[in-house]
């Protein structure tokens, strides 16, 4: 009909695109800044050991960053990416049940697999939707997704601290295990 529009689907690529690198980075890569004090004093970590998990999730995603796109080319994106969150959502439930330091490295190693698992198919997936004249747009939104994680957190985490004590890190990777694990089953 005259005067009706369409929406490009691509765009509803990258809302998900969005929502898959807010849990893949912004909540399993990034989250781990915020979370990171009580963690340390929840585990008993030293400053070594704390910069050691961290240091895991890289490993982890490094590791699997190249690995995952050619899964993706062999299974395809949209299976690629909902494994890869699931094992996200698993790993930072592990993060949060986490009672040692060899636990929370294997934990947050784990993390860093999963996260790259979903982020670098989700940047290829959303870039085919897409003219090069409107690619970099609909990327840069995407990775965007990473930034909206920190502002999560950086705004969700300290309230959840203050709200549970002590342990209230563990809630917070309880409660970004939960986002990852419905953005798995929504991408």
């Amino acid at each position: 009909k005259t005067g009706q529009t369409t929406l490009h689907y691509g765009w509803v690529i990258v809302a998900v695109g969005v929502a898959v690198v807010v849990a893949a980075l912004g909540l399993g890569r990034f989250g781990y800044t915020v979370v990171l004090p009580g963690m340390k004093v929840g585990l008993g970590l030293d400053a070594v050991k704390a910069a050691d998990l961290a240091t895991g999730n890289m490993i982890g995603y490094l590791s699997f960053a190249v690995i995952s796109g050619m899964l993706a080319a062999r299974f395809g994106a949209r299976v690629v990416i909902s494994f890869f969150l699931l094992v996200t959502g698993a790993s930072m439930l592990l993060s949060g049940l986490a009672g040692s330091y060899p636990l929370a490295l294997a934990a947050r190693t784990l993390t860093g697999i999963g996260s790259a698992g979903a982020n670098i198919p989700v940047m290829a997936l959303v870039a085919v939707w897409f003219a090069p004249k409107r690619r970099g747009l609909a990327t840069g939104i995407t990775v965007s997704g990473a930034s909206f994680g920190l502002v999560i957190t950086g705004l969700l985490v300290p309230v959840i601290l203050r709200r549970c004590g002590p342990e209230g890190w563990r809630q917070a990777w309880f409660l970004f295990a939960a986002f990852a694990l419905v953005m798995a089953l929504l991408a």
